[in-house]
């Protein structure tokens, strides 16, 4: 065994370490575990075409198009991440006619963190605002005592928004659903579904929601406690993987995951 096939299983065993420990222990990161396995067993094929192009011409051809996937792989990672992260901010001077809120877990009735951090970006955007709309989406799932709108209901009147301004929309189950369930509450109002309208979520998830908005959508981007850091970042890595499966199934005309969890139920 050459030193380079060494390397490359050494490398594949730590991948390995790491997937677990996230799969495991950090659970939170489960995703970027995920990819580690997928890199340990990438790694572990490279080793074994290394050996074999020596004996065997056809690896050495499997061997150069395992990395030209990769290397294509990489590149539409890099364009789809970029996008991801271009819409991870708030755009607080276009007018809009609308606020839409996408919900997150709830932890019995309380908001999970992430949700927390959503209605936090919204209060502070409805503020000077008491003439625009706020529908808040999103069903109640599993582990869920109150639906994830009503929960969003309670926090933002609690914290003294008008109960008249909220509209509670309780059947979305994803992204999509999300907004499209939530033009249809706007349009019983007069609010037109082509309208400026303001989307407020995770920095990370407003590039897809974006995707499913008709008209134009103002970005309002919440963000996790600095502490997070590495949850953030599991987060943008998985939304660049989400948004090409969504691209996928949208041009074979499949439906996405009937339930999205944006954040561990502790979070």
């Amino acid at each position: 065994m050459g030193a380079k096939e060494k390397l490359l299983y050494l490398l594949a065993a730590l991948c390995l370490l790491l997937g677990a420990a996230m799969q495991f222990v950090f659970t939170a990161v489960r995703f970027t575990g995920f990819l580690f396995w997928c890199a340990a067993a990438v790694l572990v094929l490279l080793a074994l075409l290394d050996r074999w192009r020596k004996k065997h011409r056809w690896a050495l051809w499997v061997r150069r198009g395992v990395l030209a996937a990769l290397a294509a792989g990489f590149a539409l990672f890099a364009v789809l991440e970029a996008r991801v992260v271009s819409w991870a901010r708030t755009d607080s001077v276009t007018p809009v006619s609308a606020v839409i809120v996408l919900g997150a877990g709830v932890n019995g009735t309380a908001p999970s963190l992430s949700l927390q951090t959503r209605l936090e970006a919204a209060l502070e955007y409805v503020r000077d605002k008491p003439e625009v709309p706020v529908v808040v989406s999103g069903s109640q799932g599993p582990g869920e005592a109150i639906s994830e709108a009503e929960c969003m209901y309670r926090w933002l009147t609690a914290q003294g928004l008008p109960p008249e301004q909220i509209l509670l929309e309780e059947q979305a189950d994803n992204t999509r659903e999300n907004i499209r369930y939530s033009l249809e509450l706007l349009e019983e109002l007069g609010v037109d579904g082509t309208a400026e309208i303001a989307v407020v979520s995770s920095g990370y998830h407003l590039c897809r929601a974006s995707t499913y908005m008709p008209g134009k959508m103002v970005p309002v981007a919440a963000r996790m406690p600095g502490r997070y850091w590495p949850i953030t970042v599991n987060y943008y890595v998985r939304e660049a993987f989400a948004l090409a499966a969504d691209l996928v199934f949208s041009q074979a005309g499949g439906r996405a995951h009937p339930r999205e969890l944006t954040a561990p139920a502790a979070l």
